[in-house]
């Protein structure tokens, strides 16, 4: 079991973003957001690095409100506890507690995800196709969508898996299937050379190919 193994990077597409702050100077919208790993891509870790059977979580209520989250692992036949917390959120107020919780305990006790806190400050990027939205003080609502990650930031990129979906995606510009404004959504992806979403776009453009089979 090597432990270390906890605190390697996590692809684009194992995390997930909040904003933190936004405004609007100069007649444009500005915002910054946080990072984080998803719960889901934290149980994954640690199934695959120490077993499924040699790990648990545990929920208590912390001492002022809010969820205190332990994780255990077991190491020479003996369980370790790490403990964190996090205040309930004003939104799903007890889902967002526990996730909040498993997050900070992952990160300050075992490290996974720690390496999150290095991100430099993080501005989002403002656009009408942004999956977030978000609203100003002043009532404005915006899209946004999170800034490419330094690749020191992320696990080293498999070129091989990158130029197999890179010529697909190129294949099904050239039929048509990827067409319009997406042509240049599915470019950009390319020089961003990101896996995760070429793999969605893929994905769509196959099951177009199998509606109109």
């Amino acid at each position: 079991m090597d432990l270390s193994k906890l605190k390697e990077p996590f692809p684009f597409e194992d995390l997930e973003f909040r904003l933190q702050s936004c405004g609007e100077k100069n007649g444009k919208v500005w915002a910054k957001y946080l990072t984080y790993v998803t719960n889901r891509a934290i149980c994954n870790r640690l199934d695959e690095v120490v077993g499924p059977e040699n790990w648990k979580n545990e929920f208590c209520a912390g001492p002022n409100g809010g969820v205190l989250c332990g994780i255990s692992i077991r190491i020479n036949n003996e369980f370790i506890t790490k403990w964190d917390g996090a205040e309930n959120t004003n939104i799903e107020a007890v889902k967002g507690g526990l996730s909040g919780a498993m997050k900070r305990a992952a990160s300050t006790g075992w490290g996974i995800g720690r390496y999150l806190y290095k991100l430099p400050e993080s501005w989002a990027v403002i656009c009408e196709d942004g999956e977030y939205s978000g609203r100003t003080k002043e009532g404005k609502w915006f899209n946004w969508k999170p800034a490419p990650m330094s690749e020191e930031f992320l696990p080293p990129l498999d070129e091989k898996e990158f130029e197999s979906l890179k010529q697909s995606v190129l294949d099904f510009i050239n039929v048509e299937i990827i067409k319009g404004e997406q042509v240049e959504k599915a470019e950009n992806y390319i020089k961003d050379k990101n896996i995760s979403k070429l793999k969605e776009i893929v994905s769509w453009c196959k099951r177009q190919e199998k509606k109109g089979a």
